[in-house]
């Protein structure tokens, strides 16, 4: 029997044939034309492999143009537990772990648990000295492996370790110029595309395009290296001398606010940075805020002889405290001077003397002036992790901190603005934002740092007054410790109490600093000196200066200042 078709059913069949091939063709003619780019773009992904080409950092120089960072590249270990086997078949983690062990300083225990953690890849060591990394590679252990990475490589050791910063395996720049300038140092990776054939090998004749990568900005500091190793030894010697917990000192050419040297204690290896305390990472001259004590005088005087209140001969009678707000503040070990001028204010760093001049020049001027010498706010400098010290908002002042903050009391600031507003008298009343990196190097060409001009803070005349003033108190005052040999000097101590949780102040414990400018007439360069608890306490002024006038005398030397004085 034959079976039969019904007509019905073929024209269905027909007509499903029909319209398949319609479609058929039609989609062949969407790829052969619309779809054509797509589906050659995903034939290409398949045989070809993008790559990042890394860019290569910026390098670091002083002013005189001395290497401070750059980069190298150096082998890194890394293991594939699974491959660690000998030619039968035999696991070796345990062998290789104590084969590399007393290469790379590390306990085999440690190796062994590692390649035997269940990873699939892993880094053993980072970017290894070349000769530890050629010692294991004539082992020849099975799964082990050497990848090129990038190191930043500091020449000049601890040196400059708060300036520089550091950069962190990743690649990512940390503290310093390296962190705030991390992405004009690190440049911009670029792309590379290869042709490869199924078995991923590179095809000589294959398609390559590639975006060239963009390096790094090489950057010239305005750090001198020899004075910035002249801060950190001096620093380095009177922190342990004292046995301080720390210090800092700044460095600042007063006639445009380029940083010399910026030394902080303790400080740490960039090398080694993985073993550094949190607070040998942080820069005391820009991060840490303490109460100024009388070096905040000049400050006080400056703004009243400005203000025309008072002048340097102005005078009153010293009985050795004054009463303010109802509150007695005293001059050191309450001594009583009897008449004295402004001038001697100064020099003999009377307190009740500091409360006169700010009783003649009110609250709302002294924290006007306070603001304008750049007090309570950032100084801008071109550094990470800046912070701005405390000048309370007029509206919250007692009537006894018109007193107190006259002599450094109830306001706190950073060694970098303190050395600012001194560098602001030194140059004839100007303040300038203090700055660090003095010219950019890209592929355009050179790039330099233009001073900036904050504001005028004191007229000229105020100016000479008070380095008239302060060069006295070197001279003849209580800073005559600082006095340099063929040098005219200008400065000012302080010694300030340590606030305490409970608002109150520690018991004999102080905060003891100079700041000063050499030469006096001329002023080349201003040198702030800050070190905390000394053991000499009150007298912790004099290693203060002692350590000034080490600073000074190497930096005007490498500088070739000639002497002012017989």
């Amino acid at each position: 029997m034959t079976a039969t078709i019904s007509h019905t059913r073929l024209r269905v069949l027909f007509a499903l044939f029909v319209v398949a091939s319609l479609l058929l063709s039609a989609r062949l003619a969407y790829w052969q034309t619309i779809g054509r780019g797509d589906l050659l773009s995903r034939a290409t992904d398949q045989v070809h492999s993008d790559l990042i080409v890394a860019a290569q950092r910026g390098v670091i120089r002083d002013r005189s143009g001395a290497i401070l960072a750059t980069t190298v590249e150096l082998r890194s270990l890394y293991a594939i537990p699974a491959q660690m086997k000998d030619r039968d078949g035999q696991d070796t983690r345990s062998a290789t772990a104590a084969a590399l062990a007393p290469i790379l300083g590390e306990r085999p225990d440690v190796l062994r648990a590692a390649f035997e953690s269940g990873a699939e890849w892993l880094f053993v060591r980072r970017r290894l000295p070349e000769e530890t990394a050629v010692r294991i590679a004539a082992l020849h252990l099975a799964g082990l492996g050497f990848e090129m990475e990038p190191k930043r490589l500091y020449p000049n050791g601890a040196v400059g370790a708060q300036v520089l910063g550091f950069v962190s395996d990743d690649g990512l720049g940390q503290y310093g110029v390296e962190g705030r300038y991390d992405s004009e140092l690190g440049g911009s990776p670029g792309r590379l595309v290869v042709a490869r054939d199924p078995a991923n090998r590179e095809l000589a004749l294959g398609l390559r395009t590639a975006v060239p990568a963009q390096n790094g900005d090489d950057l010239t500091l305005t750090i001198d290296v020899a004075v910035q190793n002249s801060a950190e030894r001096e620093l380095a010697a009177v922190v342990e001398r004292e046995k301080s917990p720390g210090g800092a000192v700044v460095v600042l050419d007063p006639k445009d606010g380029a940083v010399l040297a910026i030394a902080s204690s303790p400080s740490y290896d960039p090398a080694r940075v993985g073993s550094a305390t949190s607070e040998a990472l942080r820069d005391r001259a820009i991060s840490w805020t303490y109460e100024p004590g009388s070096t905040m005088k000049a400050i006080t005087i400056a703004a009243a002889l400005d203000k025309g209140v008072v002048t340097p001969t102005t005078s009153y009678q010293d009985v050795g405290y004054a009463v303010i707000g109802g509150r007695t503040l005293c001059n050191a070990q309450c001594k009583v001077y009897g008449p004295t001028t402004v001038t001697q204010i100064l020099a003999r760093s009377q307190n009740a003397g500091a409360v006169f001049v700010a009783s003649k020049l009110g609250a709302a001027d002294l924290n006007a002036y306070l603001k304008a010498f750049g007090f309570g706010q950032r100084t801008g400098v071109d550094l990470a992790a800046e912070t701005g010290g405390i000048v309370r908002p007029l509206a919250e002042w007692y009537p006894v901190d018109l007193g107190t903050i006259s002599f450094g009391q109830g306001l706190s600031i950073t060694p970098l603005q303190l050395a600012s507003a001194y560098a602001a008298i030194a140059n004839g009343g100007t303040l300038y934002r203090p700055y660090v990196v003095a010219s950019r190097r890209d592929a355009d060409g050179e790039h330099r740092t233009a001073p900036v001009a904050v504001r005028r803070v004191i007229s000229e005349d105020t100016s000479a007054a008070v380095r008239t003033m302060l060069t006295a108190t070197v001279d003849n005052g209580i800073a005559s410790a600082a006095a340099l040999r063929g040098y005219s000097v200008a400065g000012k101590t302080g010694t300030a109490q340590i606030p305490s949780d409970d608002g109150r102040y520690v018991d004999d414990a102080y905060i003891s600093s100079f700041a000063g400018f050499v030469p006096a007439v001329d002023p080349r360069m201003v040198v702030v000196v800050v070190l905390e608890k000394p053991q000499s306490k009150l007298l912790g002024t004099v290693p203060a200066m002692n350590t000034f006038k080490a600073i000074a005398t190497d930096a005007l030397r490498y500088a070739r200042v000639q002497p002012d004085r017989p």
